[in-house]
């Protein structure tokens, strides 16, 4: 089966990106926060959905990142994005957020782990000016 997701990447004031603590993943349950796109959704309305859905945080695009294939049935959107609104609600998939530095992450998957500091580069090396 084909999967399409979207996932949202945020940096605070701080230069420290947003990851969140998923319920159901056992082994490096740290990422960035995204999902699956429904029957017939966009990919930015996806990212905005599943954020809302997992934390009670409303966001705002600010551009597409990066689009990335692997394995042979996978795609996954990245858009950089910022919090418009919300606080942080904890949900059935999603017990924590917090903000963590390239060289201070949490127990992410360690494919996640050279995403993130592509995105540092991408946003801080002015990749995206």
């Amino acid at each position: 089966m084909f999967q399409v997701f979207s996932t949202a990447v945020i940096f605070n004031e701080h230069g420290q990106i947003l990851l969140v603590k998923l319920t159901y993943q056992r082994f490096h349950p740290w990422g960035m926060p995204g999902g699956s796109l429904d029957y017939g959704e966009q990919p930015a309305e996806a990212v905005l959905r599943e954020m809302f859905e997992e934390t009670g945080i409303l966001l705002e695009i600010e551009k597409l990142l990066l689009i990335k294939t692997w394995k042979p049935d996978r795609v996954g959107m990245y858009y950089l994005c910022r919090i418009k609104e919300g606080e942080f609600q904890p949900s059935e998939e999603v017990s924590e957020f917090g903000y963590f530095s390239k060289d201070n992450l949490p127990d992410v998957r360690p494919f996640d782990v050279g995403l993130i500091q592509q995105f540092y580069e991408m946003v801080y090396d002015n990749e995206l000016a």
